[in-house]
C-alpha cells in the first residue's frame, strides 16, 4: 500500500522566506547588541519594543491585545501554558477543561501539577458543568481550522475562564479574534506554526494577572530569537505567508485526494489538511487502516510540512 508522507505531528515548514531573513541578520552578527547587555538600560527591556510591535502588527486579528497589561517574553507557547499552569496550581485550581482531541500538552503539563484534565465535546451543554478553566487553541490543533467568537463568547457568558493559545495565528485566512470579555484571561502566541521558528524558541504571553514565574525573563530569554521576532514585524506583512502557501497547500491536497481518494479538506491553517467526521463514513477499510495513525479525537489531521519540502526541492 502506498504511504501517506503527511506526519502526525504538527512540525512547521521552515519557510525560505524566513531563512533568508535569518541569513541577511546573522552574514553580519549583531554582536553590538549583545555587548549592550552590560550597563545601563542594558537588555532587560530588550522585549517591549518587540511585543509593541506584535500587538501593532496583529492590531487587526487581536483588537484589545494592549489591555492584558502583563507582557512577557516566552520560549515560544510552551513556556506561557506550564507558567499559567503553575499560577492556576498556586490558586487551588484542581482541574482544567479542553476539547476532544485537542493539543496533548495541556494534559501532560496539567498531570505534572496535579490538575485534572476534563475533556468535552464542543457542542457540550454548558448548563451541566461548573464554570472552569478552559485551555484553548484557535485556530485548533484538533483540525487547523478557526473555532468561531461564538463559542469562546458562550463560554465566557457562562461564566468560564479562558486560556487562549494562539499558536497557529498567521497560519490561517484573516479572522477578527473576540478577546475582549475579561474572563479570557491569557493569551499565549508561538512563531513556531507561522514562520517555522520551533528550535528558536520565540513567544509572548500576555495576561490579565501578573504570573510572578514568568517574572524573570526580563533577564534570561534568547535574545536572538527576539531579534529575528523584530525582523520579522519589518519585513513580512501579516499574512504574507499565508497568501503565498495557501494556493500550494490547495494544491498538495488535491494532490492526495487524486492519489487515495481520502475526502481531505483544506484545513483553515496551511499546515494541515483534515477529514471530518461525516467524510470518515465515506472511507473503505483500507483507506481507514491508512489514515488510522492520524485520528485526533473526532477527526483525523494531517501535518504537509513533508510535502511542501518536497515541492521546494523540485
Amino acid at each position: 500500500m502506498e504511504k501517506l508522507q503527511a506526519i502526525t505531528t504538527v512540525y512547521s515548514y521552515y519557510f525560505p522566506e524566513v531563512r533568508a531573513m535569518i541569513d541577511k541578520i546573522v552574514k553580519k552578527y549583531p554582536h553590538n547588541i549583545f555587548l549592550k547587555s552590560i550597563g545601563r538600560p542594558g537588555l532587560d527591556d530588550f522585549h517591549v519594543p518587540v511585543i509593541k510591535k506584535f500587538i501593532n502588527f496583529q492590531r487587526r486579528s487581536l483588537p484589545g491585545l494592549n489591555k492584558f497589561i502583563y507582557q512577557y517574553p516566552t520560549a515560544g507557547a510552551e513556556e506561557g501554558i506550564r507558567e499559567v499552569m503553575t499560577l492556576l496550581q498556586s490558586q487551588g485550581v484542581k482541574q482544567i477543561y479542553v476539547l476532544k482531541g485537542e493539543y496533548e500538552g495541556y494534559q501532560a503539563i496539567a498531570d505534572t501539577r496535579n490538575i485534572k484534565t476534563i475533556i468535552l465535546n464542543e457542542n457540550i451543554n454548558l448548563k451541566k458543568i461548573k464554570p472552569g478553566y478552559w485551555f484553548i487553541s484557535n485556530p485548533s490543533a484538533r483540525n487547523g481550522n478557526i473555532i468561531p467568537n461564538e463559542f469562546i463568547k458562550k463560554l465566557c457568558k457562562a461564566n468560564h475562564k479562558i486560556i487562549y493559545d494562539l499558536t497557529y495565528l498567521d497560519t490561517v485566512p484573516f479572522y477578527k479574534f473576540y478577546l475582549s470579555h475579561p474572563n479570557i484571561i491569557a493569551i499565549l502566541i508561538s512563531f513556531s506554526k507561522p514562520y517555522g521558528l520551533f528550535y528558536y524558541r520565540t513567544g509572548f504571553a500576555f495576561s490579565r494577572l501578573a504570573v510572578p514565574s514568568l517574572y524573570g525573563n526580563k533577564w534570561f530569554k534568547n535574545i536572538f530569537s527576539l531579534i529575528i521576532t523584530d525582523q520579522i514585524f519589518n519585513r513580512f506583512k501579516p499574512l504574507t505567508l499565508v497568501k503565498k502557501y495557501k494556493p500550494i497547500q490547495k494544491h498538495i491536497i488535491d494532490n492526495i485526494n487524486k492519489s487515495f481518494n481520502l475526502h481531505m479538506r483544506y484545513s483553515d491553517s496551511l499546515l494541515l489538511g483534515y477529514i471530518s467526521p461525516n467524510d470518515v463514513k465515506k472511507l473503505n477499510n483500507q483507506q481507514l487502516q491508512l489514515v488510522s495513525k492520524y485520528k485526533r479525537g473526532d477527526y483525523y489531521r494531517f501535518c504537509l510540512t513533508p510535502y511542501y519540502q518536497q515541492l521546494e526541492k523540485k
